[in-house]
């Protein structure tokens, strides 16, 4: 909090003021202008904004207790203004009302002019109305400052306000803005938590600031070291930032500290320089996934659990079983065999993979990557490959820990040369002579191997061009990962992919989401991530319909991944009314509501579509 009254909230309620006059024709000494919904549409209401913040009610209770001890009324307003909940001294949310305010009491702008509910909902910050500033004579004898109350992705819950008789009193100001702020701060940080209670939390927060109750924020960093979300009060701590432009961002990019650090520093509170001298402290809690386990009794004998899979490898496997079992068996394979095989098509996620297994087993571990594509027939190249299995060799030999031992990985591995080929081979034969060695504290001194290939090892074995004996070396620990095509639910990833790339809830009509489908994506994950990126450049309202995909997916004509009927309506020939009147309004919606723009996009003439808004009674939305 800055200050009760900045230039800037002045601003709003001058701007407030000149719509009530101009567009809204509200006329100052109204008698009544405060509309009241019944108790009927009041009781749902209130149970949304329950489940809302959590199903709990302690924070609006306490907030309540203080309210009354100090004279004030407190107001819960839902996101449309209305009061589903009043409290006040010698009353309880029950209550007919106080001075006039009651339960159903709606206080938007264009019916209640300007006041501390509509403004804080309208321009999302703590704001206080004050008596002279109301737009209604009515309400002037009152002072009203209200904080809006957001969700986990900032989204509008509603507000809390608290109303008293102005007395000019400039500490009244600052005391209600501070004390809501503080609830609506409690609100939104315990959902944030139950929201991301896998990912890394970091607390961020402002010292030597000129105020003592300036608030701290929440950032969450997912595995890869990304920030995945914000509470609000992140601009308060970090000037110019907020909690959208956060999102999608390296965490190092934003604090310059790599956020694995953290992990490591002693009592995970870090002191960090920030903007204009200022220091900023960083408090991190790990995942619960990544709490140390407890020892427990052994279960019961009955059907094998299948292991969770950490949150990096969840994501691989978004809405797809066959991908999940592919990334827990790959986990297994590298931890009971220290060698790992994993072939499939290009874009499937191999070196994605990989990283997410070496980085969630042994994130401390060294690792030599080698793509066997950029090697040669030359004795040049083969004894780059020499030097780089003796020099993991060598690391290898050096003290990192249980379980972190130095891992090798080949990718490309069916592109191998032949005499680069005969070097490995000789590297794996001494690999199984030492596979039951230990080094000096128990562990197993081998290396980890892991290899990926994009096309069929055994095809490459029988078209001649890999040496048969290397094959049966690689592959005993083999793992094959589904395409895109063959997985239970693409739309699902499509679905998550969009959030990764946009940071907000992406929709798709029922066409769109068809066509997802039967796609045959052949770049796999990377094709799909492209072709949506490309949509999302057209989509409108977050929502992503057939015309979208259509200039979008290049990898193969969409025509061919839908139904017939749409198939004819793509192709600029509509035949069936149902598909018809949906393009229509997709190519109106993409265009803005432009007619002569959404009939060259639909290739018909303007007369043509003119007729057919007419025929499917389709009209521009007011």
């Amino acid at each position: 909090m800055r200050g009760f009254i900045t230039s800037n909230q002045t601003d709003a309620i001058a701007a407030s003021w000149d719509r009530c006059a101009r567009q809204y024709n509200l006329r100052h000494d109204t008698g009544r202008p405060i509309m009241r919904l019944q108790s009927s549409e009041v009781a749902p209401r209130l149970e949304q904004i329950v489940e809302s913040t959590g199903g709990r009610q302690g924070f609006f209770q306490h907030l309540a207790s203080v309210a009354g001890e100090i004279g004030h009324c407190l107001v819960v307003t839902d996101a449309d203004g209305v009061s589903v909940r009043i409290e006040h001294s010698g009353a309880t949310s029950g209550s007919d009302g106080w001075n006039g305010i009651a339960l159903g009491s709606c206080w938007d702008e264009r019916v209640a002019g300007t006041n501390g509910v509509s403004m804080a909902l309208r321009t999302g910050h703590a704001i206080t109305v004050r008596g002279a500033d109301h737009y209604f004579s009515t309400l002037r004898q009152f002072a009203c400052t209200g904080v809006p109350v957001l969700d986990a992705n900032g989204g509008m819950i509603g507000a809390i306000n608290l109303v008293s008789v102005d007395r000019g009193n400039r500490a009244d100001y600052l005391f209600g803005q501070q004390l809501l702020a503080k609830t609506a701060h409690r609100i939104q940080r315990n959902l944030f938590e139950k929201k991301f209670n896998d990912a890394m939390l970091v607390t961020v927060s402002r010292v030597g600031r000129d105020h003592v109750l300036s608030e701290d924020a929440l950032v969450a960093v997912n595995e890869a070291g990304m920030i995945i979300g914000a509470t609000s009060t992140v601009s308060a701590c970090l000037d110019g930032a907020n909690a959208a432009s956060l999102r999608g961002q390296a965490f190092e990019a934003i604090f310059h500290v790599d956020s694995n650090r953290l992990v490591n520093v002693p009592e995970r509170l870090l002191s960090i320089p920030a903007n204009h001298g200022a220091a900023v402290n960083l408090t991190v809690a790990l995942p619960k996934t990544a709490a140390p386990q407890r020892v427990s009794k052994p279960l019961p004998p009955g059907p094998a659990r299948k292991p969770r899979l950490p949150p990096s490898l969840q994501q691989l496997a978004t809405g797809s079983h066959s991908m999940a079992a592919a990334c827990r068996r790959a986990r297994t394979m590298l931890e009971d065999t220290a060698m790992l095989h994993l072939e499939g098509e290009t874009g499937t996620g191999k070196s994605a993979l990989v990283a997410a297994l070496l980085q969630t087993d042994a994130p401390d571990a060294p690792v030599f990557d080698l793509d066997c594509a950029t090697l040669g027939e030359s004795d040049a190249d083969t004894d780059h490959l020499r030097r780089v299995i003796e020099q993991a060799r060598v690391v290898s030999r050096m003290s990192y820990g249980k379980g972190a031992r130095a891992t090798l990985v080949f990718d490309n591995v069916d592109e191998l040369p032949g005499a680069s080929q005969a070097e490995l081979r000789r590297f794996l034969n001494e690999q199984e002579e030492h596979r039951h060695q230990t080094d000096d504290h128990g562990h197993d001194s081998r290396l980890r191997v892991v290899s990926t290939s994009r096309k069929s090892l055994i095809d490459a074995v029988n078209a001649g061009h890999f040496r048969d004996d290397l094959f049966y070396l690689l592959t005993g620990s083999k793992v094959f990962l589904p395409p895109v095509r063959r997985r239970e639910h693409p739309e699902v990833l499509a679905q998550a992919l969009c959030a990764q790339l946009t940071g907000c809830n992406i929709t798709f009509s029922a066409e769109a989401k068809d066509a997802l489908c039967r796609l045959p994506f052949h770049g796999n994950v990377r094709e799909m991530r492209g072709a949506l990126q490309n949509a999302l450049a057209t989509a409108q309202d977050n929502r992503i319909n057939l015309l979208d995909l259509q200039q979008a997916c290049v990898g193969a004509p969409l025509a061919a991944a839908i139904p017939e009927p749409v198939c004819a309506i793509v192709a600029a020939n509509p035949v069936t009314a149902y598909d018809e009147r949906s393009m229509i309004l997709d190519a109106l919606a993409n265009s803005r509501w432009n007619v002569s723009e959404a009939a060259r996009v639909l290739g018909m003439g303007r007369a043509t579509i003119n007729r057919k808004l007419k025929l499917y009674e389709i009209r521009r939305p007011t």
